[in-house]
């Protein structure tokens, strides 16, 4: 072994290149060096006054609790009604937590949602045993525009999907007209 070693020829290493530094003016900018934001010049910062978590607060109080549509599966030729009565909502945070009966052709499902009021992102579980149209134990609804359109995810590659088109019901709460007596 130490006789291979010896037949080896010897390399000489070079060191490697010097590139010299030079320095930047002092009147450039680079990436590194940002002059200094003045706390007093309005225009340039920018401020989100958007409150997602008062939306959720309002939202808890004015949403309204009837909503109406139809299921329309990939199984089914033509779409089933649905309707979607709210019994309780609470804000939590910037989060929308709503608990309810979703009825699906006359059969009816306890749900639970809960609505990201930032984005009116939606996931919607569907808490029965018995689900109807072949919707399946384990999947979810998700939507991006809080109740209003939403598709089936199931709990298998194999499920069938579905989507869910619901829109409120605005009840009147307006007094009723009055009518003079002459």
């Amino acid at each position: 072994m130490i006789s291979l070693l010896l037949s080896l020829p010897l390399v000489a290493v070079t060191p490697p290149a010097f590139v010299p530094f030079t320095p930047s003016s002092q009147g450039a900018l680079g990436p590194l060096m940002v002059e200094p934001l003045d706390p007093l010049n309005a225009e340039r910062i920018q401020v989100e006054s958007f409150d997602p978590e008062a939306r959720a607060q309002y939202l808890a109080g004015t949403m309204p609790r009837l909503w109406r549509g139809a299921l329309s599966t990939k199984n089914a030729p033509r779409s089933v009604s649905a309707e979607l009565n709210i019994n309780r909502m609470v804000a939590i945070g910037q989060n929308l937590d709503i608990f309810g009966m979703l009825t699906l052709a006359g059969q009816a499902v306890p749900i639970q949602a809960n609505i990201n009021t930032k984005s009116d992102q939606m996931a919607m579980l569907l808490l029965g045993d018995k689900l109807p149209v072949g919707l399946e134990a384990g999947g979810e609804f998700q939507g991006l525009e809080m109740l209003k359109l939403s598709s089936w995810e199931g709990s298998r590659l194999t499920s069938a999907g579905a989507i869910l088109e619901l829109l409120p019901v605005l009840t009147s709460t307006s007094a009723p007209a009055v009518r003079g007596l002459w």
